[in-house]
Order: C-alpha cells, then sequence, then structure tokens
C-alpha cells in the first residue's frame, strides 16, 4: 500500500540513524541543545527551519521511534539517490502544485507510527536567517492529528551555506521541543497554529553568535560563491557584479570589497564605508530594492525591460516524460513576462517558447545556485516543468526567484495582467 513504510525501509533508517549518531559524535558537527519531548509520544508533526544539507539527519538521530521526512521531487531525478531516498522513507513531493499523493503517504506514515519532518521554508537558508514559510502548515497538522514538534538548527548556515564551495570548521546546534500536544493541535484553528510554527522557527545565525563570543567558523575561501548571493552593491549600485575569491567579496566597477570574517561578520576592505554588517543586512536590503523594482514596473504601462538579456539553455519535462533541451536563447525580464529570443534561427527556434507569462508561471525556484552551467531556475508553465540554465557564472539565479515573485506579488496586489537591447537592470547598471 502507498506510503506503508517497507521492511527495507525500517531496516535502512535504524542502521543510518546509529552510523549518523556516531558520526556526529566523533566530529563534533552537530551539538544538542534542549531536546525537551516530555509527555508525548511519537509519531509527531516536526517542522523544522532548513541549513544544512545534514538537517534530517541532524533531526533523525535525536528524535525517537522513526520518521520520514517530506523532500521535493527534484530530489528523485538521479536514479542512485532516488534509491537512497527511497530506502529511507522520504516521501517524494511535488513542489509546483499541491500533491494529494504526498499527503496520502504522509496520513499512512503516522497511521503505522512514524513520525513525519518537514522544511516549510521550502529550501535552505540563503542568507542566515529564516524565511517566509508555506502557509499550509497549520491545515497540514490538523489532518495529521499528531503532536506538533518545532526543531531549531542554529549555526548550521555559518558552517556550510548553500552558496559556499567549501564548509567551515564548527559546529552546530539542535534545539527540539513540543509545541502543541495532540489536544491543542485539535483546539487551535490552522492560522493559530501557523503563526505560533513561523515564531518558533525564527532564527538568524548572525543573531544566534552573537550570543556565543567564543565560537569561531575558519575555512579557506569562504566567500567564494557568495556572489550567487550578494548580487547588488551598495557602493555603486551595479547588478551581478561582485567577484568572490578567497575570502573577499568585491564589486568589479568600483572597488567595493568586503572580506567574510571568522563569525560570520563583513569586514571592510575597500570602499566608502561598511554598509552592511553581514548578509543578513546585505539580503533584506536587496529584498527592498527587488520590491521598489517591482512596484515601479507594475504600476507604470510602459513595457521596459527589468532584467536582461541573459543567456540561457532551456529545457523542458512534460509530466509524463523526459528532461528535453529545447536549445538556448536568451532572457529578457518584463513586469508580466519573460521574453525569449533564440540564439540562432532554424529548428532550435521553432522549439523555443517565446515568453512565459508571469500570471502562468508556478513555482518560479532556484534549483541550482553554484558551479559552471549549473546556475539553474525551475519553474511550471501550462503543464510542463521548465529550467532556465543560465551561462554567465555571475548572473545569480537567487535574483531572478526575488524579481519573478515580487512581480508576481505586486501585479497579484494590484489585480495587474500580463501587459532595449542592451543588457541592464531596473535595480541598477550592470557590471
Amino acid at each position: 500500500m502507498e506510503g506503508v513504510p517497507t521492511l527495507t525501509t525500517r531496516i535502512t533508517t535504524s542502521i543510518v540513524k546509529i552510523i549518523m549518531a556516531i558520526h556526529f559524535r566523533l566530529t563534533g558537527k552537530l551539538r544538542r541543545g534542549k531536546i525537551e519531548l516530555g509527555g508525548v509520544a511519537p509519531p509527531f508533526l516536526v517542522v523544522s527551519n532548513h541549513q544544512t544539507d545534514l538537517d534530517p539527519f541532524f533531526i533523525g538521530v535525536n528524535i525517537p521511534g522513526r520518521i520520514s521526512f517530506l523532500a521535493t521531487d527534484s530530489l528523485f531525478k538521479n536514479r542512485f539517490v532516488s534509491a537512497i531516498m527511497a530506502a529511507l522513507g522520504s516521501i517524494p513531493k511535488s513542489k509546483f502544485d499541491i500533491d494529494p499523493a504526498s499527503i496520502r503517504r504522509m496520513l499512512q506514515c503516522v497511521k503505522h507510527g512514524w513520525s513525519v519532518g518537514l522544511f516549510p521554508e521550502g529550501q535552505r537558508s540563503m542568507a542566515g536567517y529564516t524565511d517566509a514559510i508555506a502557509p499550509t502548515v497549520g491545515r497540514l497538522a490538523k489532518m495529521l492529528d499528531v503532536p506538533l514538534v518545532v526543531a531549531k538548527i542554529q549555526g548550521g548556515f555559518l558552517t556550510r551555506p548553500c552558496w559556499a564551495y567549501w564548509g567551515r570548521r564548527g559546529r552546530c546546534i539542535l534545539n527540539m521541543k513540543v509545541l502543541f500536544s495532540r489536544e491543542q493541535v485539535r483546539k487551535l484553528k490552522p492560522d493559530q497554529i501557523q503563526q505560533a510554527v513561523a515564531e518558533s522557527l525564527h532564527n538568524s545565525d548572525f543573531e544566534w553568535i552573537r550570543a556565543h563570543p567564543h565560537l569561531r567558523y575558519r575555512g579557506k575561501n569562504r566567500a567564494h560563491g557568495l556572489h550567487n548571493i550578494m548580487f547588488l552593491c551598495p557602493e555603486c549600485g551595479s547588478n551581478d557584479c561582485f567577484v568572490t575569491r578567497g575570502d573577499f567579496c568585491t564589486c568589479k566597477v568600483c572597488g567595493y570589497s568586503v572580506r567574510w570574517g571568522d563569525r560570520g561578520e563583513f569586514i571592510l576592505v575597500n570602499g566608502s564605508r561598511l554598509h552592511h554588517e553581514n548578509l543578513e543586512a546585505q539580503d533584506k536590503w536587496q529584498k527592498s530594492q527587488i520590491r521598489l523594482a517591482a512596484r515601479r514596473a507594475t504600476s507604470t504601462p510602459e513595457r521596459d525591460v527589468i532584467h536582461g538579456p541573459c543567456k540561457v539553455t532551456i529545457r523542458r519535462k512534460p509530466k509524463a516524460g523526459q528532461m528535453e533541451i529545447l536549445g538556448d536563447g536568451e532572457v529578457v525580464l518584463y513586469e508580466d513576462a519573460i521574453r525569449v529570443e533564440a540564439e540562432r534561427e532554424g529548428r532550435d527556434a521553432d522549439a523555443l517558447p517565446s515568453e512565459f507569462l508571469l500570471n502562468r508561471v508556478k513555482g518560479f525556484s532556484v534549483e541550482a545556485i553554484r558551479g559552471r552551467r549549473n546556475r539553474i531556475v525551475e519553474f511550471l508553465y501550462d503543464g510542463d516543468i521548465y529550467s532556465l540554465v543560465f551561462h554567465n557564472e555571475l548572473e545569480s539565479t537567487y535574483e531572478w526567484h526575488l524579481m519573478v515573485r515580487s512581480l508576481q506579488a505586486e501585479a497579484a496586489a494590484r489585480g495587474v495582467g500580463g501587459g532595449g537591447s542592451r543588457r541592464h537592470t531596473a535595480l541598477g547598471s550592470t557590471g
């Protein structure tokens, strides 16, 4: 029956739990903080912030009984990885649509005594603090009808940011507590549960480390890859202009430069002043600039280029089919659409869509964020999954994610429908 844990899954999870517990103890990567689970018995619904690839294992070795984690179906594309995920009892979920199959599997898991775990941010922390969570957690808690446990991981981002090529030496802390008993879940409304979960999961590694002055996260090349997230220069306003090398992140237009410190802080190397003390402050400022640009774009009738053109390879995967390469082209972001121009005429040009209207784009998200030819955004459009693979190593997929989501939010708030040749952006000039 779909969702029923098999004997293989039970044996595999038990072995992995023992191995990972020994690994964490020997390496010192994980320290137990407050684990307060007294008074309730599994199965649980476990919700957690998401900082590292090892988060499911951090939680799994410290939760009583067995647990199945909800995982995006993109992790199951590779057959080898898919086999491992299945052996561990992971539950695949579409990141674009409501997935009845994953809900059925979660219900079967709790029916057979397995806890269910999920990371409601939907992706790893980009800038060291908790992002907005999925709005469905409260309803899911009511549906599963089990105690609700909150896990909070702190320091994980500082050990290995999602954009980094190398980790740092240091530890992270896991805290877990029962947020609501089964009886409390039954009494509360979904929006009350939702708000309580959001408040409980709030975390900033940069705030947290201030309370631990002895902690240091040392390593080499700690800023390498930072340009994937730090895409807007606060000194000159240029866009996609940062070059990262070693511990340094430098704007190639004006020379503004910061160094990544042992506690994740920015240390000024060159510039008029230190504009932001850390990546969280930089990221929140960038988001404010994105929102302003989106507001301006959706409030004026002119169809100005917001970002681009950017060279990409466009791929498509029908719901019941394999991923196929449609061809190369240039994409340009407008307030109402991503428009496409083929790199060459002919068969490739005929295969490429001419545009993706933003009011029909669903789930626009970062699929890959670092590495040459591994800078990918993914979204659902008219029933098919599309991927844009960016060619420019300085192009930030995270920036595209923020811009598209902001334009969609502004258009929805205003009730707006769909509505240059050189490379530019509404946020500033491009380096």
